[in-house]
């Protein structure tokens, strides 16, 4: 009786290699979605720390906004407070990392982007501070509306246009809508200085 010689056959080879194909593609195509998904991880980890900056520097400036105005201290009606639906001005000092100082804020929207412009206040001068500054990409809608007290001393009520430029409001609500899977959280700010009920203010 003849033994069998040891090795494998062709066919078990070919089954083998097989076997060693199916797992090579489980393989790599696990590594490929860990990959994607930290990644995705990452553009959110991004993204969220964008919108989390974006939204302190905002609340900061917009809590000590003071009530200052540039040009003439003889002028009639003096613009301390501008804000409409899509933006606002006021002054407000920068934080010291950033040089410190008092500027003229300007937040707006344009072209899907939350952009900051900035003027140093020199006295009763404004002298402009660089190019606009984008604080967000991306964000797909932007309400502002401002509630404080009328020059009677009856609260407003939120209103999406601020009537009364030389006067401060009480508090700013921000709302937006942001591209991405990183959501806008509502923000309502209270100015840390109330002069919106002062007399005289107009």
């Amino acid at each position: 009786m003849k033994r069998r010689s040891a090795g494998f056959t062709l066919l078990e080879i070919l089954i083998v290699i097989s076997l060693l194909g199916v797992m090579l593609t489980l393989i790599g195509g696990a590594i490929i979605g860990a990959n994607r998904a930290v990644a995705k991880a990452d553009r959110y980890s991004t993204r969220l720390d964008e919108v989390r900056a974006s939204q302190s520097f905002l609340r900061r400036s917009i809590s000590q906004a003071l009530p200052l105005a540039a040009g003439s201290p003889d002028a009639q009606a003096p613009q301390i407070f501008q804000g409409s639906v899509q933006s606002m001005t006021f002054y407000a000092p920068l934080p010291s990392h950033m040089g410190g100082g008092l500027y003229q804020h300007q937040f707006s929207w344009q072209n899907h982007r939350l952009l900051l412009n900035l003027a140093q206040l020199d006295g009763q001068t404004l002298r402009a501070f660089g190019d606009p500054q984008v604080l967000l990409h991306d964000v797909k809608t932007l309400h502002l509306s401002y509630r404080g007290s009328t020059p009677t001393g009856q609260p407003s009520g939120w209103l999406e246009q601020w009537p009364w430029p030389a006067r401060l409001p009480q508090a700013v609500r921000i709302d937006a809508t942001l591209s991405g899977p990183v959501p806008w959280t509502l923000q309502s700010v209270a100015l840390k200085l109330d002069l919106s009920a002062q007399a005289g203010g107009q």
